[in-house]
Formats: structure tokens, C-alpha cells, sequence
């Protein structure tokens, strides 16, 4: 039941999206769009849509006017909704999230959001991955724009505050370096496991903090709800062995290749990715 109800979705989401063009020539851009994005195991190069031009494509991405912000919204709508039924016999559902920072290293003056992070020049992507059971979705992103902007720490933070509006828990893994807001400069490598946190610049609730050694590596993550430590690593250990999407993306969807040259680009340009990734996970639930 459960496979059919997602499969049913997948179609719902896809004609939402298509029937948001507003004419046929940008509806059949994005039809094709989606299937090129959609199509696995080959990369993501324009002259290989089929259905639209290489310069119907660009100009799609980069020019029209057409209403990409409403695919957001029909996207992290089903999203959630769909997080939201399979939740609904628990009483505090409890997500798994990852967030993570990647950057697409570029060069040149032409390109949106070229800065340089941690001695790395490119674009700077923080995301937000949730995971609940077999359900996995890229649900949302933010672009690091350079100094005196909102640091990717503050990006991520916005990223999680709407998680929590939603009446989700969530586990999620922090740096070891990751400040708390005692006097000094302490980190959560000087917490306890199973201790209480409370993180700098973060304007939610206490958090409990999970810690588990793996030779080479310490892992922490922490806790919205105060559990125990050892269930915060229960908790944790899966999201731990979960590639960054981002990075896998790259090669998959071409997010290191792209040659678009505008801000509204790059968004549709990831747009297609979360769509193409959504989609394939609705399939397969």
C-alpha cells in the first residue's frame, strides 16, 4: 500500500510541477528538464534533453520568468507531508538530518557567489538532508555569499529552526569544534556524552550531545529531544554512514560541471537536482 501511495505521489508532484509554466514552450523545457535530470546513470549535459535545444535550455534556466520559487514550495510540501504520515504513529518523531557544507570549486568574475571559504574558491552550498525510516530527501539549501554575509553555520542553524517548526525532532551530527555558549571557548569536544549543550549562537531549546569513538575519528551529534547518549549514537550511527548528497551530487547531476552563469540558474540548476532525487525516492519507498 504503502509503495503504491508513493508511486502516486511521484505522479501528483510531477504534474504539479509541469502545470506550473505558463506556456506549452516552457512547459515542454521543463518536461524535458526533468527527464534529463531524472535519467541515471549518464551526465547532465543539455545537448542530451530531448524535447528542447540546448539555447531553449539555457535561456529556460537563466531568462524565463517562469514561477521556479512554486516548485519549491509543491516539492517541500510533499515532502513533508509525506515525512509527516509516516511519522504519525509516533508521538515525537525523531529525524535524522544531515547538513552539509560542500563547495563547487570556480573561478572568475562571472559566476553568482564565487568566494572564498576555508582557503577554498567556488560556491558554497550548505543543504539539509532528512531521513525518516527508508524515506531520504534533500529538502532545502542555502549559498554562503562571501564575507560580512551570514556564515554557513548560520545558514544551517536557519535551516534546522524550520525543522523544528514543524514539530519534528531531529539528531544531527556537529563538528567537534562546534562552540557551545559557556564563557571560554569550549566545544562540544569538551562536553560529556550524554551531557546537556546549549550551542553559540543558537536560539533554540538545550540539547543533548552523543559522542562514539572510531579509532581514526570522534563523531558527535546532538540531540532536540534529551535523550540519553547512547541512543543519540543509535540515533546517529546510519546518518554517519550516509555520503554527503552534495558530494555524490556532483558527479551524478553534474553540479561541478554546470556552466550556468546567473543566480536564478543556479537555483533551478539544484531545483532539478532535489526534484530528480525526490522523485527516484518516491519510486523506490
Amino acid at each position: 500500500m504503502h509503495k503504491q501511495v508513493s508511486g502516486e505521489r511521484a505522479h501528483i508532484l510531477s504534474q504539479r510541477i509541469l502545470d506550473i509554466p505558463e506556456t506549452l514552450y516552457q512547459r515542454r523545457s521543463l518536461e524535458a528538464s526533468l527527464h534529463l535530470f531524472h535519467s541515471p546513470g549518464q551526465k547532465i549535459k543539455f545537448s542530451q534533453a530531448e524535447g528542447a535545444s540546448p539555447s531553449a535550455l539555457s535561456r529556460f534556466f537563466n531568462v524565463y520568468d517562469w514561477d521556479s520559487d512554486r516548485c519549491w514550495d509543491e516539492m517541500q510540501d510533499i515532502q513533508w507531508r509525506i515525512l509527516l504520515d509516516v511519522a504519525h504513529s509516533k508521538r515525537r518523531p525523531r529525524l535524522r538530518l544531515s547538513v552539509d557544507l560542500t563547495t563547487l570549486e570556480k573561478v572568475g568574475t562571472q559566476l553568482p557567489y564565487v568566494s572564498v571559504y576555508n582557503g577554498r574558491h567556488g560556491i558554497h552550498l550548505v543543504a539539509l538532508f532528512a531521513e525518516y525510516g527508508a524515506l531520504q530527501f534533500s529538502i532545502s539549501y542555502r549559498v554562503y555569499q562571501g564575507k560580512h554575509t551570514s556564515t554557513p553555520v548560520t545558514l544551517a542553524l536557519d535551516l534546522l529552526e524550520g525543522v523544528r517548526h514543524l514539530d519534528f525532532e531531529f539528531v544531527v551530527g556537529v563538528r567537534s569544534n562546534r562552540r557551545t555558549d559557556h564563557p571560554g571557548r569550549v566545544t562540544v569536544a569538551d562536553c560529556p556524552h550524554g551531557g546537556y549543550v546549549n550551542l553559540a549562537n543558537w536560539s533554540l531549546e538545550t540539547l543533548s550531545l552523543g559522542r562514539v569513538d572510531r579509532g581514526d575519528r570522534e563523531f558527535f551529534a546532538v540531540s532536540s529531544e534529551l535523550l540519553e547518549g547512547d541512543e543519540i549514537v543509535a540515533e546517529g550511527a546510519h546518518r554517519w554512514g550516509v555520503e554527503s548528497f552534495f558530494k555524490e551530487g556532483k558527479h551524478q547531476f553534474g553540479l561541478a560541471q554546470f556552466a550556468l552563469r546567473t543566480a536564478r540558474g543556479l537555483d533551478r540548476w539544484i531545483l532539478m537536482v532535489f526534484l530528480a532525487f525526490t522523485l527516484t525516492m518516491l519510486h523506490r519507498s
